[in-house]
């Protein structure tokens, strides 16, 4: 019974993604924002579960003792804009064209990226699931400079395919996170090449727990053994949204501390300098921060120890 209810909700889910992205790909970006926004209500009202894991984010990241109603707009503004990044999907044709900055309001730090880039160690570009994180790839594909992104190998494979088709069409690599994937990523990366992911969830499901926001969570180190053993720089990247179809750019260099991986005091400091990085964007677009399982246990999220 459990394996038909995964099936069933496998097919669901990737019907819906087809039909999303069918529908933005055709329909003006006003258009698209309302479908998004509707979708976000439906879920927040449907969805015990969603409900339970958005407000209990929002009640660990937000300032300790902020209004219930503050935490319940802030955690369904989050529905509302993953609704958006599927909804993201059949817009990214336009993004890769050549109006592509006629979507960008703002460009912080891209000297940094370049800068970063050219010093030909390989760059480690360090994000979270905020706003639309898949537009670095749109970005960096703009400007010519050899991409790669680690991405979350998904349970379905008709539904992985279909993603990975998607999001190869601006010529980034995809590299999936099994060993042949990962072995990959690293080669990329010590040929002088950029590599993106994202930090602030543990994927594989073996990171030691470290504070964060607070409360002990398990937080990937992988960036840090990567950056640690192969020398490159480290580059952090935001995409929030700004307005209807529109986001800014943001590019911070990270400042790691020089050692071998086996030195605890010099990876126990980068650890908590990524850390700061990522609370950082989190603390500035809350509400566009859309991890959908649970990043602390119930017990640490009702700690909420964090200033």
């Amino acid at each position: 019974m459990r394996k038909l209810r995964t099936w069933v909700s496998d097919v669901i889910h990737y019907l819906l993604l087809r039909v999303s992205a069918a529908f933005s790909s055709v329909m003006p970006d006003a258009v698209i924002d309302i479908a998004a926004r509707i979708t976000g209500f439906i879920a927040w009202n449907a969805s015990s579960d969603l409900r339970r894991v958005t407000t209990g984010h929002m009640r660990q990241v937000l300032p300790v003792n902020s209004p219930e109603k503050l935490i319940d707009d802030k955690a369904r503004e989050i529905l509302i804009n993953v609704s958006r990044y599927y909804f993201d999907l059949g817009r990214y044709p336009r993004l890769i064209g050549p109006d592509f900055a006629e979507y960008i309001d703002e460009f912080h730090g891209l000297e940094v990226l370049f800068e970063a880039f050219d010093r030909g160690n390989g760059v480690i570009i360090v994000s979270a699931h905020l706003g639309n994180p898949e537009i670095v790839g749109q970005a960096i594909g703009q400007f010519g400079l050899c991409a790669g992104v680690i991405s979350e190998e998904l349970r379905n494979p008709r539904i992985e395919r279909y993603m990975q088709k998607i999001r190869s069409t601006t010529g980034v690599r995809f590299f999936p996170t099994n060993f042949n994937g990962l072995l990959r990523a690293r080669r990329h990366l010590r040929a002088g090449g950029l590599l993106a992911l994202l930090g602030d969830r543990d994927i594989q499901g073996n990171s030691s727990n470290s504070l964060f926001f607070g409360a002990q969570a398990p937080i990937p180190d992988g960036i840090v053994s990567l950056a640690m053993s192969t020398g490159a720089d480290v580059v952090s990247f935001w995409a929030p949204r700004t307005g209807v179809g529109k986001y800014s750019l943001y590019f911070k260099k990270i400042s790691f501390m020089e050692g071998d991986q086996r030195d605890d005091i010099a990876r126990g400091h980068n650890m908590e300098v990524l850390i700061g990085e990522i609370e950082y964007g989190i603390t500035q677009w809350p509400e566009q921060w859309f991890p959908l399982s649970p990043i602390w246990s119930i017990s640490s999220e009702n700690i909420q120890t964090h200033d």
